[in-house]
């Protein structure tokens, strides 16, 4: 049997760093292929947003006005943030994400556990939408309703949502992952805890593919090994039953062809499409 090297991503849902990193990540995916198992950590970035804001702001002039000033700061981190690979951000809508009744990141990591389970394909898809709603969609997405909504396109309805995401199970499995963030002195995110043969070896910031390349032959002793991918319409559809919804950035990358050949091989597609900006994002009806 095959031993895989496994790549856990330390982060959180609400990351513009995050979103950042799927171009890179789906290259892994077909340029290593079964190699690589590919897992994610809650990171529980904003527990309470107040820990945050500017206390002389707050005493001067009251939470909400600390609130918005610190809302305006954080977006103008994330539209700073898609310049590191160009997947589009937009930020600074009506509905900020934290407000005097939505104070932290929690809900998002909670509602992704509540979803996926322990389901690694899941996981990913229910990540990216949460990813899409909060950086391109601007939604509200540590709402109770929002992560609602996106249980039931799951096929969870309410009742058992509500039961998972309150469970002591999904509570114990954030405490699980913050203790070992606290072991491993994990202080930034996104982080990356690789395991290949029962050891470990942690990294930290973002790094490029060859970067990774350079990373992975190191951990595995050159065992897990970089394969050619081929490119044809049957290899591109098998990547998008996995990824129902992704970004022509993202095939760009995990293909090696170029942005205008993607989008003429699926022009046809019965695909949705969206353009954001200069990208366009695929979703399977």
């Amino acid at each position: 049997m095959m031993t895989k090297l496994t790549i856990t991503t330390v982060a959180d849902p609400m990351m513009g760093m995050l979103w950042e990193t799927w171009p890179t990540m789906r290259k892994l995916e077909t340029h290593y292929g079964s190699q690589i198992d590919f897992k994610f950590m809650m990171g529980q970035l904003v527990k309470n947003v107040y820990d945050l804001v500017d206390h002389n702001v707050s005493r001067k002039y009251g939470k909400r006005v600390a609130l918005n000033q610190y809302w305006t700061r954080l977006m103008q981190v994330y539209l700073q943030e898609e310049q590191i690979a160009g997947m589009p951000i937009y930020m600074g809508g009506d509905k900020p994400l934290f407000d005097e009744h939505h104070l932290s990141s929690v809900p998002l990591d909670l509602g992704l556990r509540a979803i996926a389970g322990n389901d690694e394909r899941l996981e990913d898809q229910a990540l990216y939408e949460m990813q899409y709603d909060t950086v391109v969609a601007d939604r509200q997405t540590n709402d109770p309703k929002y992560l609602i909504a996106l249980a039931k396109k799951f096929g969870i309805g309410q009742s058992q949502f509500s039961q998972r995401y309150n469970s002591a199970v999904v509570k114990n499995q954030l405490a699980q992952e913050q203790q070992i963030m606290q072991q491993m002195k994990i202080n930034q995110l996104p982080a990356y805890i690789l395991t290949y043969q029962g050891k470990t070896l942690l990294l930290k910031g973002l790094p490029k593919y060859c970067d990774w390349q350079k990373i992975i032959k190191q951990a595995t002793n050159g065992e897990v090994q970089e394969h050619q991918v081929g490119f044809s319409a049957e290899a591109i559809k098998s990547f998008i039953d996995r990824h129902p919804h992704i970004s022509s950035l993202e095939l760009k990358a995990a293909f090696d062809v170029e942005e205008q050949t993607i989008i003429e091989q699926l022009k046809n597609s019965p695909l949705a499409k969206e353009k954001v900006k200069s990208t366009i994002f695929y979703r399977k009806k």
